[in-house]
This record gives structure tokens, C-alpha cells and sequence, in this order.
């Protein structure tokens, strides 16, 4: 997206949401025909250059559509139909391509939960999932078309999104802070006009827009997208109601901030207002997908829409679905849910817990610090990993070796360290002869010399790439090949190594806990339920939940 577009977009999206909200005592004369006529050819110039840009998206596959939509610059065209807009505010091409395209940029690289490194994904359950599926909300735009799937996936992201800000991890905070001001500043504006461009439509069931031959949309399409613009903004406010700036480069400030008292995690001065608003955008959004499922049951003939598909025959069963998940954005249910690392591992796991995730909407904790029990703060040098993956073929000869039993039998070799669990594992195996042996711990005299032959090989090769196996955080380590024995011990093979470079250091915060005791500790947190957002937590419960322990 062009910066200096965005901001021209932007600029004239402020003066539309003026002029959709006082368009019913606008008189029409003040548009001149020049005005209008100029407002015509813009719009046909941005539906040409439109057509052209998503051709491919209109006959892609939903799931896979996310990756042309990311690959489009859609600015220029928005530009356009703003243009026709702030020309004549009653020309509707205008006014459904200003939307339409907003949903698109919006849409483009949704990804915000990169920014959390440890997230939180909902497990499948009945509350906001349907048949067990996976649901993705993504697609055209966020949510669109509209399906089963894709609502469940945008009721699971307003509850997923607000949970892992409890996670959200110092390395990742730099690249928060450059994400919300742009939320601020450009997103939520964009996505205001973009509502009150689609609001202005909404009121005429004759409405049609048609782009090209290949698709027409109608008020079916219109409903929808204001449905995605709604969880959109639902998201995206809701991002945007804590403070989290930092200073991360400068250990004093780094400490300062991260105390007590300071305005680190505390909710923004409008941040109780865009919580609420935030969470009556969730419900719209689901409130206009019932909108969209009774606009399609009345239509005769039915045909197919671009923004949204239903199975009508399981009509019923979607209602069902739709008030669940109202159930589960007003009040407490019960759901399973995980909190996942970088990489995709689960690093904690919540069955059957009692959520209210309108408390955070609507009673939100002023102070998230608060939540923990007294603490001062230092800091430490933590580090930068590269991830290495190394595979190679081994072929060792050792003439002065002598087995027996080890004619052509399949030998495996296993390593496996973790500096952050102190846990280390060096397994040799001959499964021909069920032998198994941890080098760590066995005592060398019952272990055949040849054993330790090749175990001293593998160092070696290891230590090709690694120097020292303990300077290492993480190294896994995997050999399988076949052992002959006869005048000589020879080993054939293939070995995979993966391990955790240390590239560079920086100075990132530690909490030193106050308390003397685990029970005066656990005394200490204060608000365990985080003001009702989890009604049944303990203290322990809560520090589970934060990756928080004594230790």
C-alpha cells in the first residue's frame, strides 16, 4: 500500500463519513453536473482497474485466495472511487467500490497474531465451531465469503486476539508498537468510512453493482461485507486499547517502564470506549450474518453470491450456530483452548475452562501488571537463536575394531539436549540385538567398545558444526545406518542434525517475585479472575495461563 496514497485515501475518507451521516438533509442541487458527470468517469475508470486486479481472485478457491489478495495494490483504485465519492456522495458504484476495496486492503496480510509470538488458538468445541472443522477467516477478505466456517473463525478471533495479548512476548513488542499507531492513525478511520459507505446501501433491496460479466453484487453482498467491516473493527479497536510502548533498547527506561506505576499495560484514556464499541462491532457482525442467511431464504430464484456461502437446507442448524456464538461473546462458556509458541508448540493447554470474554469488552482491567503479585524488575541478557538443520551422509571405517554380532545390523543414534528443561539424552541402539544404551548414564564397562567408537564419531561430526554440543540451547540429533563388523567396523548412513545458534545478544527484563514463600507468593495475586473474564481462576490458574511460575 502506498504511504502517501493512504494518507490522500484517508483524508477524503474523513469528509465522506461527514457526508454519508448528513445525506439525508443534503441537498442534492449541490452536486453540479460537472461534479456528477467527473464522479461517473472515475467510477468507470476504478471498476475497469478493478476487474483487471482481481480477475484471478474472482475464480479462485476461498482458502487460497488470501495469496492473491496479498500480492494486490489496491490503494490507487480505492483512491478512485473516493475521488467519485467526495464528487457526487449519491453515485452508489462509488459508494460499494469504496467499500469493497477498503474490505480488500484491510484484509491484505492479516497476520496480526505474528506479533504475539505465544498466541492462543481455540480448540474445536460446540460453543464456536461447527462439525469440528477448522475455520479460517480468511479468504476474499476477512470472513468473506461468508460461511459456517468463516463466522466461527471470526467469533474464535475475538476471543483468541484479546487472550494472547496477556502473552504477548518483549521480543515481539517493537514490532507491536509500529503496528498500533498505524491501527490508529489509518486502519480504524479506513474502516469507519468503509461502513458508512456500505451503510448507504444497505437501505435499497434494488441495489446491484456489476463488475464486468463475471460477478454481480447485490444487498446479499452488501450485508456481508458490512458483516466483515464489523469484525474488522471488532479486532482492530480492540487492539488499540492498551498501552503498550516501550522503550526496549535502553535498560533503565526498559526497567521504569516495565514497574509499577507506569503506563506499560494500563488501558488508554479512550481505551474503555473502544473495548465497548469493540465488542457491539462483534455482535454486529454476527447479528448481519442472520441478516444475510434471511436475505438469501426469501430469494427467488436463488442463485450464487460472491460474498457469501450458505447451505440453506441447514438453515436451522446455522441459526443454532449463530446464537451460540452470540452466547459466547455475552456471557461465561465453557471452552478448550492453547497456548502456542513461535514455532507452532504448545506450550500450555486449558480444557473446559469457564471464559467471559464480554469482561474484557466491558469491564476491563485498568492495569494489567496488576494482575501479577509484587515484583521488582532487572534485566538479564537473553540471546538470538538461528535455527540450523544440517543432513549429510556418514561413512565410517574403524580397522582397529573387532565385534561380533554386528554383521550388516541397523545401528541408530539419537542426541538430544535442552538447555531451557536441563534435559539431555544420548541413545545408541542395535535393534537386532535389543540392545539400547543412554550414554549418559550407563556404566561403560557393560557397553561394548564399539559403541563408544561410534559414539566418539558422532561427536566428532557434530562438533563440525556445532563446536561444543553444550553451547548449544537446543540440538537434536539423529543417525540411522548399518554397522559391519569383520576385520574392520565400518558404518554406513545418513545423519540429521537440527540445533539453536546463538547469533547475538540483548538486554531484555526479568521480574525478581517479592514474596519469600510459594504460599505468600500465590497470596499475592490479587485479581486471579482478571476481572471476571476467567470467573473460575486461581491464583495458580492465572500464572498458568501468564507462563508464569515461583521459579
Amino acid at each position: 500500500m502506498k504511504k502517501t496514497t493512504l494518507r490522500l485515501v484517508l483524508i477524503i475518507c474523513a469528509s465522506l463519513v461527514f457526508l454519508a451521516n448528513c445525506e439525508d438533509i443534503s441537498d442534492e442541487n449541490i452536486v453540479s453536473p460537472e461534479d456528477s458527470a467527473a464522479a461517473v468517469l472515475l467510477t468507470s475508470e476504478a471498476n475497469t482497474a478493478l476487474l483487471l486486479q482481481i480477475q484471478e481472485l474472482l475464480v479462485a478457491d476461498p482458502d487460497t485466495a488470501q495469496i492473491i489478495l496479498n500480492s494486490l495494490d489496491l490503494s490507487e483504485t480505492n483512491d478512485l472511487y473516493a475521488q467519485a465519492h467526495a464528487l457526487d456522495y449519491r453515485n452508489q458504484d462509488a459508494r460499494f467500490g469504496l467499500g469493497f476495496t477498503s474490505i480488500l486492503m484491510l484484509s491484505q496480510n492479516f497476520g496480526v497474531d505474528k506479533f504475539y509470538g505465544a498466541g492462543v488458538s481455540i480448540s474445536p468445541s460446540e460453543t464456536i465451531r461447527s462439525n469440528g472443522q477448522s475455520s479460517h477467516a480468511v479468504g476474499y477478505g476477512f470472513g468473506l465469503p461468508l460461511s459456517t466456517n468463516r463466522v466461527a473463525g471470526m467469533v474464535a478471533s475475538f476471543i483468541e486476539f484479546p487472550l494472547a495479548s496477556f502473552r504477548l512476548k518483549f521480543e515481539d513488542l517493537d514490532s507491536f508498537n509500529g503496528l498500533q499507531p498505524n491501527i490508529i492513525e489509518n486502519v480504524i478511520p479506513m474502516i469507519e468510512t468503509g461502513l458508512a459507505a456500505l451503510d448507504s446501501l444497505d437501505d435499497d433491496p434494488a441495489f446491484s453493482y456489476s463488475l464486468g460479466t463475471v460477478i454481480q453484487f447485490d444487498i446479499i453482498d452488501i450485508t456481508a461485507m458490512e458483516s466483515s467491516l464489523f469484525a474488522l473493527q471488532a479486532v482492530y479497536k480492540g487492539l488499540a486499547a492498551y498501552n503498550y510502548e516501550l522503550n526496549t533498547q535502553d535498560a533503565a527506561e526498559m526497567i521504569a517502564g516495565l514497574s509499577l506505576g507506569s503506563d506499560y499495560g494500563t488501558l488508554r484514556e479512550n481505551g474503555a470506549t473502544l473495548l465497548s464499541e469493540a465488542h457491539a462491532a462483534s455482535l454486529l457482525s454476527v447479528e448481519k450474518v442472520g441478516e444475510v442467511l434471511t436475505l438469501m431464504e426469501s430469494e427467488t430464484p436463488r442463485r450464487n453470491h460472491f460474498s457469501a456461502q450458505f447451505d440453506l437446507n441447514q438453515s436451522a442448524q446455522i441459526r443454532t450456530g449463530l446464537e451460540a456464538h452470540v452466547s459466547a461473546l455475552s456471557a461465561a462458556n465453557r471452552f478448550d483452548f492453547d497456548c502456542v509458541d513461535e514455532r507452532g508448540d504448545i506450550v500450555a493447554s486449558f480444557e473446559n475452562i469457564n471464559l467471559d470474554i464480554s469482561q474484557h469488552y466491558l469491564n476491563p482491567v485498568l492495569d494489567l501488571k496488576l494482575l501479577l503479585p509484587p515484583y521488582a524488575v532487572t534485566t538479564r541478557t537473553a540471546y538470538v537463536y538461528n535455527e540450523v538443520s544440517v543432513d549429510e551422509t556418514v561413512n565410517i571405517e574403524e580397522s582397529e575394531v573387532m565385534v561380533q554380532g554386528l554383521n550388516n545390523s541397523q545401528i541408530i543414534v539419537n542426541i538430544e539436549y535442552s538447555e531451557s528443561t536441563g534435559d539431555t539424552s544420548a541413545t545408541v541402539s542395535i535393534p537386532s540385538l535389543f540392545l539400547s544404551y543412554n550414554l549418559l548414564r550407563a556404566d561403560p564397562s557393560n557397553i561394548p567398545v564399539a559403541i563408544w567408537d561410534v559414539w566418539n564419531e558422532f561427536l566428532a561430526t557434530i562438533g563440525t558444526y556445532s563446536n561444543e554440543l553444550y553451547r548449544f540451547p537446543e540440538i537434536s540429533f539423529y543417525w540411522s545406518g548399518f554397522v559391519t563388523t569383520g576385520s574392520s567396523l565400518t558404518i554406513d548412513g545418513n545423519i540429521s542434525i537440527d540445533y539453536l545458534e546463538r547469533t547475538s545478544s540483548y538486554a531484555a527484563p526479568e521480574m525478581i517475585w517479592t514474596a519469600d514463600t510459594y504460599e505468600h507468593w500465590l497470596a499475592g495475586w490479587s485479581y486471579p479472575t482478571a476481572q471476571g473474564l476467567f470467573p473460575d481462576f486461581t491464583a495458580a490458574d492465572l500464572a498458568d495461563f501468564l507462563g508464569m511460575d515461583w521459579e
